[in-house]
């Protein structure tokens, strides 16, 4: 039954379509009679809700296709404002790195624990680093007067020692390479050791210290500059971290951290200076 009244309906709105389309085709031809007229207001009528379902039904399929004529244009807008965002994001970035550089550079001047020695700033270029080794690579070379033997520092304090040159580079090993033994004085007393390095992600360690002796955590450390050291006195090597004296040991267990910040080295300064024999 339900059938056969669908059926019915779709017939009905059928020939409600064909008669509505047949007066306005009767009617565009007329001269404006009172027949014609009727017929245009009866097919009007009966063509009105197909029109509203059929603007309902394309419209949005124009829209779509008016979008996807103008998409092209606005993506184009889009990309150009991408571009502006991201090369003034990399000048801000440039801007940035030059203003730290300036910064690393002027920390560098009138250093109180250089004193009078004379200074050559140069550019870290390279780093290496190892489980035992740590050292970096510096701008800078004999032609600039830098030599084998020379200390390096930071703004903080000792860096490391120029190990090998060219007329243009140099090779610093760094206070923390495994190599590196710097004789030291601890800040409140006389009190001498060696601070040796371990490697590039370990403290510095102090040996030659007898137990018990007076040594704190927060202690300062300078190169000792004695007679034949191969760096010349004041500069600072780090701060004790820890200071213990283990049972039936002959010295102190101490560790120290670098009071230089090995980890961002972009300038240094090399002491034009040689130890005294």
């Amino acid at each position: 039954m339900a059938t056969r009244r669908s059926r019915r309906s779709a017939t009905i709105v059928t020939l409600l379509l064909l008669t509505a389309v047949t007066i306005v085709a009767l009617s565009a031809g007329g001269t404006g009679s009172s027949l014609t007229s009727g017929l245009r207001r009866v097919g009007s009528a009966v063509l009105s809700p197909v029109v509203s379902v059929v603007n309902t039904v394309t419209k949005p399929v124009g829209d779509f296709f008016a979008g996807a004529v103008n998409y092209g244009a606005v993506s184009d807008e889009n990309a150009k404002l991408r571009a502006i965002i991201a090369k003034i994001q990399t000048q801000g970035e440039i801007q940035k790195y030059e203003r730290k550089q300036i910064l690393e550079v002027a920390a560098l001047q009138h250093l109180t624990f250089v004193g009078s020695i004379p200074t050559v700033t140069a550019q870290s270029i390279a780093l290496d680093q190892s489980n035992f080794a740590s050292t970096i690579q510096i701008n800078k070379g004999s032609n600039a007067g830098v030599g084998v033997g020379m200390p390096v520092v930071g703004s903080d304090g000792l860096i490391g020692q120029v190990v090998q040159t060219t007329r243009s580079t140099a090779i610093v090993r760094l206070v923390t390479d495994g190599r590196s033994k710097v004789g030291a004085v601890f800040s409140t007393s006389n009190l001498l050791g060696m601070v040796n390095g371990l490697a590039a992600d370990r403290p510095l360690s102090v040996a030659f210290v007898s137990p018990n002796s007076a040594v704190s955590i927060g202690m300062l450390l300078y190169t000792n500059g004695l007679q034949g050291a191969q760096y010349p006195a004041g500069i600072p090597i780090g701060r004790v971290t820890s200071a213990t004296s283990p049972p039936n040991a002959d010295q102190m267990s101490i560790t120290v951290n670098p009071a230089a910040n090995l980890d961002s080295l972009g300038f240094v300064d090399v002491l034009l200076w040689n130890p005294t024999p």
